[in-house]
């Protein structure tokens, strides 16, 4: 199956949060073109690279689970789209971000076309900074 590359990935891809106001407009745009530079700023997965964050299943589930539990990011997508990662390519339908911190966002995670949770690790701190703060103070504090 051949899959869109990332320069159409704006189309067809709603962003909403977990908690919280529900971005529109210009704010969801920019959330969800942060949302894209913070997966493709990652450099590992536990798909590709299951031996270097050596993560079970059981663990992948209950990361992912405590973070759409608290806020959170999605951006879904209708169809998959692909994604030039630092790790290598990844097949998204679904980016899922946590922001339980009020400093940085604190998770990643993809879900692939299977409906597999795939999690990331070692991406952008910076691109961190920067969604954290472009999605607003957490749900629940001033």
């Amino acid at each position: 199956m051949a899959l869109p590359a990332v320069a159409g990935a704006s189309d067809d891809a709603t962003v909403r949060r977990c908690a919280g106001s529900q971005p529109t407009g210009s704010s969801a745009d920019e959330l969800r073109k942060l949302a894209v530079e913070f997966v493709q700023s990652s450099n590992f997965n536990t798909v590709t690279h299951p031996r270097i964050l050596n993560l079970s299943v059981a663990a992948i589930q209950d990361h992912y689970r405590r973070a759409v539990a608290g806020d959170c990011l999605i951006v879904s997508y209708e169809r998959p789209v692909r994604f030039r990662t630092v790790g290598g390519d990844v097949s998204v339908v679904e980016i899922v971000i946590g922001l339980g911190r009020p400093d940085y966002a604190d998770g990643l995670f993809t879900i692939d076309e299977s409906g597999r949770v795939v999690e990331h690790g070692k991406y952008s701190g910076a691109i961190g900074i920067e969604l954290r703060k472009a999605a607003g103070a957490p749900a629940g504090t001033r």
